[in-house]
This record gives structure tokens, sequence and C-alpha cells, in this order.
């Protein structure tokens, strides 16, 4: 007995069925026909006490899912609830081996079966047996034609999907009657072939297409049914049937031939009587409808992707990874568009187009120049730097990317490269000469080199080291944090010459002390050396560019006798202040000669921060203050280092003179240029 509980929503409709007794059977709504959508039911089947519970899955086709999310049926018993099942598959791939057999050893099970909102194809669902456990009659004999079902005191015979039980109730026939075949093209057998057809059966199949259209039908050579042709099929008959015109009856192990075009609509009929195993029939049907070819679009991508598209199929068509596909009626991109395959063989395409996604043009570079030629997926940009004034640093070549961005094609990344400024690089001449009572300088001699007017009226000279930094003396900023700094020109007078590189700040070693603060009547220079930050850096070129720092292996100075330059606008024999730019050439001395000098009386500090050069008639002197020791290197003869700035000296210029030991300060250039680089990208003309 049994009894049913249904709640009613909308959707679905929620059922809960009480089964009792000794055996029993269910299956899922509407089986074989296809279950509906949104159905949640359960079965619950409870057997006398000190029985258990057999249950058998004749027949699962459900669709299939991850995990079965979609449709599933599961199973409650003995505390313990089973993994649901669907498809028509097992896990590891294989059919079904029907039945599927569930057992307990309790007297209770549970059944529930759901289904989603929606299938795209119809499955038959499940059918299911219990029994309460006894005799197995079906161990014993084979008494059914397909499955056999035990119960206690009896068996059920069960057919497999398709099949219906005759009035015997244990030979089964086949329940092959009824589809309708409507797409252009496809596939017709018999029953389970190429096993056994079922005997004792009548199959009625239609193919109906579209209007205007004719069918061609073509067997396939394995044709195997029960009969001889020679006396008229009187075993197993198949026919065809076209409007008024029969073909067959077909029986035999030759395959029949049918070369007429059929109308557009076919019946096929499948007759078989109770004897014989025979494998049966395959048909082959095809219409006249055109076929769409599989290019579609340049740069395309379609799902479903098949190897055949005939009239009325449609695709959902995209666009591959670098293009967005855009309707042309409206110039507006789209993430996807359905077309159609079209009676003449065509796709509706003609309004939709896939092109290259625009990444725009590149970013400019400080003192860079871009060249491209197109800005849309897959060209390419290469970076260049303004020579001989700038270098690249980083990767040169760029591509548009799928994601609308340009991008290294080296690393794949959007890091641009910078333009570094090439230090120093200059016009000097190789002749010597004197500052004090020296020789002038053109310009492109001294790029480097700076003129600082203090607001405190103090003068003295400095080094660009990069396109945004001045490196000068500290102790021109004892009675002021300001000053202008002039660069690119030789001669004061002239206004017009060089440029003003606006001043950011000046930032003094933490070492040094200000004179007025120095504690007594003996100077103290120690860690004369400052830095200038500019507001923004400088566009080089022959006159404005950097001398280079010494190397991180270069910090100790050049050796004893080694000449390096010197220049500046300071005090010459005959002014107070030069009017064009003085330059020389000096050695480096050991310090005891600085030492030893006349300092009338307040004779300074000395340290290993300072390095001693000059050579009688031949000095810096008062107004060159800051101004860079310049080495070529020895490697690179048409590379120059600042190694020395111009610090302190004796009150009668002309002798030797001391310089800051840049060498020993490079860690801290370096801590100090970095912790206040500026994002101002803006240039200065010179």
């Amino acid at each position: 007995m049994w009894w049913t509980l249904c709640i009613l929503l909308f959707p679905p409709a929620s059922c809960l069925i009480s089964l009792s007794g000794l055996q029993g059977q269910f299956s899922s709504p509407a089986y074989p026909q296809g279950y509906p959508n949104d159905v949640s039911q359960s079965w619950e089947i409870q057997v006398p006490g000190g029985y258990g519970i057999k249950l058998s899955f004749t027949h699962i086709n459900m669709e299939p899912s991850p995990d079965c999310a979609y449709d599933n049926v599961q199973i409650f018993c003995d505390e313990a609830l089973y993994p649901p099942i669907c498809g028509s598959s097992s896990r590891d791939g294989k059919e079904f081996q029907f039945p599927q057999v569930y057992e307990t050893s309790g007297n209770w099970m549970r059944v529930t079966f759901i289904s989603d909102f929606s299938n795209e194809e119809r499955y038959t669902g499940f059918t299911a047996y219990y029994t309460a456990v006894d005799i197995d009659e079906c161990e014993e004999e084979d008494p059914c034609s397909h499955q056999c079902n035990n119960y206690i005191g009896g068996f059920h015979c069960s057919c497999r999907p398709g099949y219906f039980l005759q009035e015997n109730q244990r030979i089964c026939a086949v329940n092959c009657s009824g589809q309708v075949f409507r797409r252009f093209k496809g596939l017709i057998t018999s029953p389970d072939y190429p096993e056994a057809y079922a005997e004792n059966s009548e199959c009625h199949y239609r193919i109906q297409i579209e209007r205007g259209f004719e069918l061609l039908l073509e067997f396939d050579g394995d044709f195997d049914v029960e009969g001889d042709p020679s006396t008229g099929c009187r075993s197993d008959v198949l026919k065809v049937t076209s409007g008024t015109k029969e073909y067959g009856p077909f029986c035999g192990t030759q395959a029949p031939i049918i070369q007429d075009l059929l109308s557009n609509v076919v019946e096929i009929t499948f007759k078989t009587d109770g004897e014989g195993e025979r494998k049966g029939w395959k048909i082959t049907y095809r219409s006249t409808a055109k076929q769409c070819p599989l290019d579609i679009l340049e740069h395309y991508v379609i799902r479903p992707r098949k190897a055949e598209y005939d009239y009325k199929d449609s695709v959902q068509l995209r666009c591959q990874a670098g293009f967005e596909l855009y309707e042309n009626q409206n110039n507006m991109p789209i993430d996807s568009a359905t077309v159609y395959c079209q009676k003449d063989g065509t796709w509706n395409r003609s309004s939709y187009a896939c092109q290259p996604v625009n990444c725009g043009p590149p970013t400019k570079l400080k003192n860079g120049n871009e060249n491209f030629t197109e800005t849309v997926y897959r060209f390419q940009n290469t970076y260049s730097c303004e020579e001989p004034y700038y270098k690249l640093e980083g990767n040169a070549v760029f591509k548009c990317s799928a994601d609308a961005d340009w991008v290294d094609v080296a690393s794949g990344r959007n890091v641009l490269p910078t333009c570094k400024p090439v230090c120093g690089k200059c016009r000097l001449s190789t002749e010597t000469g004197r500052i004090f009572g020296g020789k002038r300088a053109e310009l492109g001699f001294f790029p480097w080199q700076v003129r600082l007017f203090t607001g405190s009226g103090e003068m003295g000279g400095g080094a660009l080291v990069s396109d945004d930094w001045v490196l000068t003396a500290a102790h021109l900023f004892d009675r002021s944090a300001w000053a202008q700094v002039r660069g690119g020109l030789v001669d004061l007078r002239d206004t017009q010459a060089g440029g003003t590189f606006p001043m950011e700040r000046a930032i003094v070693h933490p070492g040094y002390r200000r004179q007025a603060e120095g504690g007594g009547s003996r100077p103290n220079f120690d860690h004369d050396i400052a830095l200038v930050k500019l507001q923004r850096g400088v566009r080089l070129g022959p006159n404005v560019s950097p001398v280079c720092l010494p190397e991180p292996g270069e910090a100790s100075p050049p050796g004893k006798g080694t000449l390096g330059y010197i220049a500046g606008w300071g005090r010459t024999e005959l002014r107070d202040l030069a009017i064009f730019l003085q330059y020389a050439q000096v050695p480096i001395v050991s310090m005891g000669k600085c030492e030893r000098s006349d300092y009338k009386g307040k004779k300074p500090v000395f340290t290993a921060n300072m390095i001693c050069a000059g050579v009688a008639g031949t000095d810096s002197c008062q107004g060159d203050s800051g101004g860079p020791y310049v080495f070529t290197d020895p490697r690179d003869p048409s590379r120059h280092v600042v190694r020395g700035i111009v610090s302190f000296g004796p009150q009668q210029c002309g002798s030797y003179g001391v310089y800051t030991d840049v060498g020993r300060y490079l860690d801290w250039i370096e801590t100090t240029m970095r912790q206040h680089e500026s994002s101002d990208s803006g240039e200065e003309d010179a």
C-alpha cells in the first residue's frame, strides 16, 4: 500500500510518497516520456520489521552535470546518504550495469528525485523496484526476457528503456513508435542496434522537415533483418513510405538501396515476430538543404563548434582575444551575437565584424621618442631616447596587447623604460691653463658646470650630477638656504645664454657644521658637501649635461700626480670675479702640502674626507667654492668623473686647495637623491 502527501509550490511541486508492503515499484514523473522540470519528489519505503530492503534501479537516464547538481536521484538509508545519481553512465565513464542495486539492513529507506528548471534534451528519468529481502527467485532461474526483480514470495519482470512488458508479464516488446525527426540530417536505427532487436514489436518512425526540401536515405552495409526477401519477408519486415510510394519490404542481409529523392515526409515501419535474434539496421538520412561554411568571420570564436552546420543551425559568436565584436548598424562593441545558417547556405553575418582592440597612443617618455605605425592589437612601438645626451634603460619594444594596454614584448608587463641622462660627455680641450690667471672655457667644455648665487650674496659653483640634482659645497649655505642656479653658459654678461634652473631645496650633509657654529677659531670644513634639488629636470644638450659620479668600486681618489680639471668664475689675478668661465688642470698632491700652507694663523681642521690638489701658480680661488674637481675615466677618455668639490684653501690663491673627497659620500648621495626624488616631469630648456 502507499499514500501520497503533496505540497504545491509555484513552482515546483513537492511530493512525499510512502510505500509499504513487501515490494513495490516507482518511477520518476512521466516516465518514460521524459520527466518535467522543477520537480521535487520523495518516496519513503518501509517493510515489516526484521526485513531489509533491496532497491534496484532498472533504468537511469537524467541530465548529466558536475556532481549531479542539476537533476538527480539520491538514497538515504541506514543513517547514510549516498552520492546523488544522474546521467546515463557511471562515474568511471562506463555504462550503468542494470539493475543498480542498493541494500539496507534496516526496514526504512528514502529516495528523493529532483529536477531543475530546464533540460535541453528529453531525459526519460528513472524507474526503480524495491523488495523485502528474502528468497531471490531471479538467481535460480531467468524467467524474464529482460530483467527479473525478486520480491518475497515471487518476482517481477521489467524491461529496458524503450520497451514495455507484454500481457504474459515476462516478455518485453519495444516501445518504438511516435518518434518524429525534424532536423535536416540524422540517424535512425532498429531498437538496441547493433545489439539484437526485440521480438514481438512494431516500430513507427517519422521524418518530417520543412516544405520545399527533399530527403535522401542511405542504409548502412551492416544490415541484418530476419526473413527471406525471395518469399516476401514473412518474418520481420522493414518498409519505407514517401507520399503514395512504398519501398520494401526489406529483410535479409543485403542492405537496400533507395536512389530516389523522397518527399519532405517519410514514414519508416519495422515489425518483428516472436522468434530469432538479428542485429537490425541503420539508416542515415540527409536533406537537400545547403550546409553553411565553417568559417564565419575573421578572428572569431563560436559555440557550439561542430564539424557541419545545417539550415537553421545557430551559433553564439564572439571574437578572439585582442578583438572586439562590433555591430555595424550602430558601430558599438558588443559581447556576443547569435547568427543563423540560412537557407542559401550562408550565415547572417554581414552586420557583424571582429575589429582589433585599440590601445591608443603609447605613453610618451620624458626626453624620449615613440615609433609606431598603428595603435591596435599586435602592433608595436619602439621607444628611443634623445641621443647622445640620454640613454634608454629598460626594454624598448612594446606591443598593443589583447587587454588594450601597451606591454613590454619581453616580459609582458607595462613597466615603461626611462631615458637616463648620459653623464661625463663634453667638448673639453686638452690644453692646460689656470683658473687663477687661467684659460677661458668654451661652451660645451664643462656642460655640467653651474653658477650658484646664494641669498646671502655668496657666489660659488656646482656640478649637475643628473638632470635635476646639483653637487656643491655645504658652506655656501651657511647663511642662506636658497640660491640662484644658472647653467649652460660661459660668459656671465650674456643674460640670454644658458638658463636659470629653479631650485627646490638644498640638502646639506648632516655631519657638516656651519662655520658660525664651529665653537672655536679653528675652521672646520669636514663633510663640506651638499646637494641641490631642482624643481624640475633640465633639458640636456651639448651645453648642459651631467658629470659622472664615481662607481662604488672607485671610491678612493686617483693617485698623487694625477691631473684633474677645475673650473669656475671665481677670483683671478686681475679681477675679483671672472667674467668668462676659467679652467685648469691641477694634480693631486699629498695632504701635507695643504696642511703646511699659510692660513694666516687660522689653520683649519684636516680629515680623511679631504683631497689636496694644486701646483704653484695654478689653483682655485674665492668664488670657485662648490665647483667640481673632474678627472677623465682612464678606461674611457670621453667620460669624465667628479672626484672632488672645491672646499677651502689658503687666503693667498695660487698654490694648493682642499677638496671634499666625493668618493667617501657615494652612499649618502645615492640615498639622498632617492629619498627626495620628485614626480614633477617638467623640463627647463637651456
